[in-house]
């Protein structure tokens, strides 16, 4: 290495480590000499199979057959042990023995931080077939919860009424993000520039997908400022590595509802006997609550909501529903709506469709609230002589 006057370029090393598998590292050769070092978890998993003698085959990145499955999860959780700082730190002086002495008397030590981490669930068929025949109803499904306005509402468009209708200025095109390719087909959704996905590999692999970009979106629970000195508490999730266990939970626990929700649409329940229960009053406490009318417009509209996919990353707030149900009311009526869908969420947990999560003003769906949201969508987006055509 020189130190010599020039342009800032950025330098690649590519390669294919003993341990983690093929990656690269990318060096900025300006002060103060940034690193990015990209990582793919099921290369590394791969070297880790090969080590314990197991069988598999890959394609790409996916695995569509290995031979002992248990063990091979055991091997991916293992990864997340690692101690991040010195793993990473090895690789940047396997690439760049002299960034040491450049640096001189300065000793290099690297903040690190996961700028855009992807975690993957696949699920895997025996045969491709199988995973032909509840394909498009997968993907039927997931389109369902993600209809034109609510494409429009990741993308931070507020002219948007709860019924679907759009007000002032209207887009010139509003495109769902589904696609398809020599691959297969890929549904994504958004919310806060985070995404949770769904697509088909290799013919007998599911895989879904969420990328997590913006981690302020999250909680971890850790001492305040790593002070330990100070009780700790639930704290916004940074994306140094040091929070990188919990991000990984995040994104395993949001792939797990995600797919239960399009999954939902496969449920061998008649209708009346997946809504009957939520249509009736109910009792808990001694508190009694109204029964849901899917096809009253404000309880519809209630449950459209709910079975929007971007929930699946990290829940809903009061103000989320609010804003859903009421996107131009008046400021001064904030704390009185508050109150109202305060008690619609009431009455949702009541009749055990949601959930609050611990410690936080956040609401997720239950199997029941997935299963219930999924057969209305289903079933209101389907015309009569389909309905009578599936009866038959």
């Amino acid at each position: 290495m020189k130190i010599i006057p020039r342009k800032c370029v950025w330098i690649y090393h590519y390669f294919d480590h003993p341990v983690f598998g093929f990656g690269h590292v990318r060096l900025q050769t300006w002060l103060p000499m940034n690193v990015f070092i990209c990582l793919n978890g099921r290369h590394w998993l791969e070297k880790q199979m090969s080590s314990n003698r197991m069988g598999y085959l890959k394609d790409e990145n996916t695995f569509p057959w290995i031979a002992d499955i248990p063990r091979a999860q055991e091997l991916m959780n293992e990864q997340l042990k690692s101690n991040w700082s010195a793993m990473l730190g090895g690789l940047l002086f396997d690439t760049c023995p002299d960034i040491g002495g450049v640096l001189m008397p300065l000793e290099p030590d690297y903040y690190w931080s996961a700028d855009d981490t992807e975690w993957a669930t696949d699920v895997m068929f025996r045969k491709a077939s199988d995973l032909e025949r509840i394909f498009p109803s997968l993907i039927r499904n997931a389109m369902l919860i993600s209809d034109s306005p609510a494409v429009m509402r990741y993308f931070g468009k507020r002219n948007v009424t709860a019924s679907g209708k759009c007000s002032g200025k209207l887009p010139q095109e509003v495109i769902s993000d589904y696609r398809s390719r020599f691959e297969g087909v890929r549904v994504k959704h958004w919310l806060n520039k985070n995404s949770v996905k769904v697509y088909d590999k290799q013919g007998s692999v599911l895989r879904f997908e969420t990328t997590i970009t913006n981690t302020r979106d999250f909680k971890v629970f850790r001492h305040p400022n790593d002070d330990e000195s100070r009780p700790a508490s639930w704290q916004r999730m940074r994306k140094g590595v040091c929070d990188l266990h919990r991000r990984c939970q995040v994104s395993d626990n949001c792939n797990t509802r995600y797919a239960d929700t399009i999954a939902a649409s496969l449920v061998a329940d008649t209708l009346k006997e997946t809504v009957q229960d939520v249509c009736n009053p109910v009792v808990k406490k001694g508190k009694r609550s109204r029964g849901l009318n899917p096809w009253n417009t404000e309880d519809y509209q209630v449950l459209t909501f709910l079975a929007r996919g971007e929930w699946a990353i990290n829940g809903f707030r009061n103000k989320d529903l609010r804003n859903h149900l009421y996107p131009f009311a008046n400021k001064n009526n904030q704390k009185q709506l508050s109150g109202r869908i305060s008690r619609r969420i009431r009455m949702l947990r009541m009749h055990g469709l949601i959930r609050k999560v611990p410690r936080e003003n956040r609401y997720v769906l239950t199997q029941k609230g997935r299963k219930y949201s999924a057969a209305l969508m289903s079933a209101s987006s389907s015309s009569i002589q389909q309905l009578m055509e599936s009866s038959a």
